[in-house]
């Protein structure tokens, strides 16, 4: 066989070898997306006994300056485990992140709190879980006046 016949067999190798792993990697994506679900994601300043939101931000997702924590909880169902984690930011700067199981069913709960119990820095923040690369939920409110 001629190199001139060898040719195209090389670029369509080529071409598979590029295009096959970014398939899989959408394909893999997308049954990730699908195998986890977020609902009712609610930002409040705590929880009573009974996992209800207690001091829930208002409608604009405001809270006063002065607090010194807030909670996110949400609901969730997995159908295995899939590397998720939560980031918290403060302003666009990632001020906490960390690594939750979210297979199975059930609510989760997040606190955002300083260490030495000081009010929480006025300011954007935003709340985000994320699954192999993608963003399963969002949410984002403020601390005093922005």
């Amino acid at each position: 066989m001629s190199s001139a016949a060898r040719r195209p067999l090389t670029i369509i190798f080529i071409v598979a070898f590029v295009l096959v792993p970014s398939f899989v990697a959408t394909v893999r994506s997308t049954m990730v997306c699908s195998a986890t679900k977020i609902t009712d994601i609610v930002v409040c300043e705590d929880l009573d006994s009974n996992l209800t939101p207690v001091g829930r931000a208002s409608d604009s997702l405001k809270f006063p300056y002065g607090i010194t924590q807030v909670c996110v909880v949400f609901a969730f169902q997995g159908r295995s485990y899939f590397e998720t984690y939560v980031e918290w930011f403060h302003e666009g700067t990632l001020i906490h992140s960390e690594t939750v199981d979210l297979s199975g069913e059930g609510k989760k709960v997040f606190y955002l709190l300083r260490d030495d119990g000081a009010p929480l820095k006025k300011g954007l923040y935003r709340f985000s879980i994320i699954c192999m690369g993608e963003q399963l939920a969002n949410i984002s409110f403020t601390v005093g006046e922005v």
